[in-house]
């Protein structure tokens, strides 16, 4: 009996330890997590900051207080005199390693048995933990930020360009201009957030002009080459005007190379509206008093100087009746509806056109790069009878004193005075 009692006992003694035994297990685990859970273990610190203890809205207050006094950092980009200040935050400056309280506790959690040791090993002072939060610009905000400023050039280019006086071609030569190196700027701005510099000396470049000093030159605008004289003796007071008029008009056109000389396009229209005077000219086959007489020497003179020089002729006409000014077969009328005279520039180079009056005569003149050629004209009657005259132009082409090309190159049907 008494064993009995014995065994009892003991059984009773061995279930209410083990009931606190479990019961202190259960205590222990449970304040282990909530402590590991709630605060921030060991030797843990933020950019120099002790977080041990910290909650983790602590821990975030800590980090976003951090930001904020980063985004109140200045920089101030100085250009010359002028001095303009920003906030980071103005530039677009940005933040990595802004999540550390996530990280933090993220770090902090596992089993039991492995929150014990990491317990363990920060009561030791073997758990340390060192974070950084590294700031950085931000390109789209940044590009954004500085899209409308210094947008102004610093100093403006000027192009090159050239005039013509007589006979002699001035070329005023180019400068380059100043802007700001966005580029750069963008470079020594993402420096200086790394580097914590707060000032920026902006940089510039070089901006090249449009047109060059060495564009002009690459023109070929090296004198005259061809020079074309019609006499004016024989043409009254408005045809003079007239045909000075015009001449001021074709003065002046630039003709790339393979490019197409209109005389229609450059010198516009020559009637009343535009300022020409009533004088002789041949409309629908007849003479008669219209805008514009006159005209059409300017024309033809132009004609003489491009065959002269073995241009090609893109579009010529001669007119219905023979004119005084030049040969027959050498003319080249005009008119306002068509036709015109186009002109390509077959050289390799540019062609300037310089046409104006002197000692009464018309003046045209051709400057380029002269390629040694040169050009012999020749008209032939084919045909004359008491209504018509039938004129055949040939043109020989010789090029360092040799022949390289001859042959017939236009064809005039002239009607005659009655």
């Amino acid at each position: 009996m008494k064993l009995r009692n014995w065994i009892i006992g003991g059984l009773l003694v061995i279930g209410i330890g083990g009931s606190i035994a479990g019961s202190g297990v259960y205590h222990y685990t449970t304040k282990l997590n909530k402590q590991l859970d709630t605060y921030v273990l060991g030797d843990v610190t933020f950019n120099g900051i002790s977080l041990q203890g910290k909650t983790k809205q602590q821990v975030s207050k800590i980090v976003q207080d951090k930001v904020n006094q980063l985004n109140k950092q200045i920089i101030t980009l100085r250009l010359g005199n002028q001095a303009d200040t920003f906030t980071w935050e103005q530039i677009g400056v940005e933040y990595k390693g802004t999540e550390i309280a996530e990280q933090i506790f993220k770090q902090q959690e596992g089993t039991i048995s492995e929150r014990y040791k990491l317990r363990k090993e920060a009561e030791e002072g073997h758990f340390k933990r060192n974070f950084h939060m590294e700031a950085y610009l931000n390109q789209a905000k940044y590009d954004m930020f500085i899209q409308d400023k210094y947008n102004n050039k610093l100093v403006q280019p000027l192009n090159a360009s050239f005039n013509i006086t007589g006979t002699t071609i001035n070329i005023s030569p180019s400068k380059n201009g100043q802007t700001v190196d966005k580029e750069q700027l963008k470079l020594l701005a993402t420096r200086a957030i790394t580097e914590k510099k707060q000032t920026i000396q902006i940089p510039v470049k070089e901006v090249r002009p449009e047109k060059t000093t060495e564009d002009i030159q690459h023109m070929g605008l090296t004198g005259v080459i061809i020079e074309e004289r019609t006499s004016l003796a024989k043409r009254n007071a408005n045809q003079v005007y007239n045909i000075q008029r015009a001449a001021q008009r074709l003065n002046g056109a630039l003709v790339a190379p393979d490019g197409i000389l209109s005389f229609n396009a450059k010198v516009g229209k020559t009637n009343a509206a535009n300022g020409y005077k009533v004088a002789a000219v041949y409309l629908n086959g007849e003479i008669s008093q219209n805008a514009g007489g006159g005209v059409c020497q300017v024309s033809s003179t132009l004609y003489n100087a491009a065959l002269r020089k073995d241009l090609s002729i893109v579009q010529r006409s001669n007119h219905t009746f023979p004119v005084g000014y030049v040969p027959l077969g050498l003319d080249a009328t005009v008119a306002d509806s068509g036709p015109d005279l186009k002109i390509k520039n077959s050289t390799n180079h540019y062609l300037y056109v310089q046409a104006f009056i002197e000692n009464k005569e018309l003046v045209v003149r051709l400057f380029g790069t002269d390629n040694g050629k040169n050009a012999n004209l020749t008209t032939k009657i084919e045909q004359e009878t008491d209504e018509k005259i039938i004129v055949s132009t040939y043109r020989t082409v010789t090029q360092n004193g040799k022949i390289v090309s001859s042959g017939h190159i236009a064809k005039s049907t002239y009607k005659k005075h009655v």
